[in-house]
């Protein structure tokens, strides 16, 4: 048999050989990955080809910002900054307006941009509030993000044809392959928490791609495409050097990630307690002395700080403080207040249905059969939840050696939900969507698989995986298909 497999590896094309070769080579948690990974790739290629233009989450301001920045070679000014020709050309042939449906609102009055005029001082808040939501539409209300993920575009943007539609398709395919990052991300977070276990590093990358939304708003022009795979790695750095111990490498690389999440968007900025959570952990359960796991927390710090700080000064010289809010909070505070002045605008119970069926899907557009996709969600959530708990109070022996790991990755999602319900009250500008704790899909996939593999025996855990797998799938692609049938 050996003889006959070297012959017919012979008459194969060197190329096709190696490629068997390293699939056979690959484990079968990885091979799973890749297929979970391939799976992710397509549905973000489908959404990115066939959702409609403009995308209802901002995507006309975003396209706007790339083209800004390679045609006038500056950064938009929030407030002042209005959108394109070409940008408002395109919402007039596809009929869409800010955040409602194509064809559900008149096109504006003042279409020429030489009427244009930015906010009106000495308004009363009411007046204000009213002119702002009038003319909303005409500016750039993304000037104000920073510019990490416009400069990676930027390149696609000037190499092809003066055709925005081409443009735009170009740099929604560039965000389906970023977005897809995640699962390699997550097995990798799986694998390093928890190998011994086959149920997490092949349930966990499969329960990433479960989450409808994640495609659907991530195959689109927003800079959360890419601070979301970056905050992804830098969780996984910072738990590796929980998990293998403190280096000078890993540190760097960490404070590395974290400043280039928070210079594709702030809201990354739970990476930071995050960090001090590790370090903290590995000074508790690695017995790292305490003066070196605080010497590799101040470094993992500056490094991200020296990332972010040009982005901070350049807002402090054209706004007065280190994030642009104080520009932002007249334009948006007027659709999104503050939860400060009434509790109801931070929108709660928009968070978990945004996060799983993405926007603005729901629920201005609710799928099919949701009501059975949410049964799967809450077995799943229940059963992953009650194994947690059982874990950290009667943990098995076998696996108490990576309770720091599972430690770290619960105040991981802790910190991150908390931190993304506290901004608004920071900024003054109301609403968390579910997309704020798309960064947290590999530790919530792996939590959840592990909760599961930790409360029931392992064949039971298997089957109950398989019957979650089972009724997700079919339900969601009924949902999806009915979907596809509405554009």
């Amino acid at each position: 048999m050996a003889v006959e497999g070297a012959a017919e590896a012979r008459l194969q094309p060197e190329g096709v050989a190696g490629r068997k070769r390293l699939w056979r080579g690959l484990s079968g948690p990885a091979r799973s990955m890749l297929a979970a990974w391939l799976v992710l790739l397509a549905l973000g290629l489908t959404f990115a080809l066939t959702q409609p233009v403009w995308s209802r989450v901002d995507e006309a301001q975003h396209f706007h910002y790339v083209q800004y920045l390679v045609e006038e070679k500056s950064l938009p000014v929030q407030g002042e900054t209005f959108v394109s020709p070409e940008v408002i050309d395109v919402s007039l042939e596809r009929g869409q307006w800010g955040w409602r449906p194509a064809g559900s609102s008149s096109d504006p009055v003042y279409l020429d941009p030489d009427a244009w005029i930015k906010v009106p001082e000495g308004l009363s808040d009411h007046d204000r509030e009213e002119w702002v939501r009038w003319n909303l539409w005409r500016f750039n209300y993304e000037a104000m993000q920073p510019p990490l993920y416009y400069a990676v575009n930027a390149p696609v943007y000037a190499a092809l044809p003066d055709d925005p539609m081409i443009r735009l398709y170009a740099m929604r395919v560039l965000a389906a392959i970023i977005m897809s990052s995640m699962v390699p991300i997550t097995y990798l977070l799986a694998k390093e928490t928890f190998p011994d276990s086959r149920l997490v590093l092949y349930g966990a990358p499969v329960a990433a791609v479960l989450i409808q939304g994640y495609p659907l708003n991530m195959s689109q022009m927003t800079n959360d495409v890419l601070a979301i795979p970056l905050a992804g790695a830098a969780i996984l750095v910072l738990a590796r050097s929980l998990a293998r111990g403190l280096s000078r490498k890993r540190t760097t690389l960490a404070g590395l990630l974290m400043g280039a999440a928070m210079l594709a968007k702030l809201t990354t900025v739970f990476l930071v307690p995050v960090a001090l959570t590790a370090f903290a952990l590995a000074c508790a359960y690695r017995r790292e002395r305490l003066r070196r796991a605080v010497t590799h927390a101040a470094a993992a710090l500056a490094v991200s700080l020296a990332v972010i700080s040009p982005w901070f000064i350049h807002n402090l010289a054209r706004y007065g403080d280190a994030t642009g809010v104080s520009a932002a909070r007249p334009l948006m505070s007027s659709f999104f207040m503050s939860p400060l002045v009434s509790i109801e605008t931070l929108r709660v119970n928009e968070l978990w249905p945004t996060f799983w069926f993405g926007e603005p899907v729901w629920p201005g557009l609710p799928f099919p059969l949701t009501s059975y996709t949410v049964v799967g969600i809450f077995a799943a959530v229940g059963a992953g939840v009650a194994g947690l708990l059982y874990y950290f109070s009667r943990g098995r022996g076998e696996v108490r050696a990576v309770q720091p790991r599972v430690l770290f990755l619960a105040f991981t999602f802790i910190i991150g939900f908390a931190v993304n319900l506290l901004l608004p009250f920071g900024s003054g500008i109301g609403g968390v969507p579910g997309r704020y704790l798309y960064p947290l899909i590999p530790v919530i996939a792996f939590l959840l698989v592990f909760g599961i593999d930790r409360l029931l025996r392992r064949e039971r855990a298997i089957f109950f995986a398989q019957l979650l797998l089972v009724w997700l799938v079919l339900f969601e692609s009924i949902s999806l298909l009915a979907w596809f049938k509405t554009l």
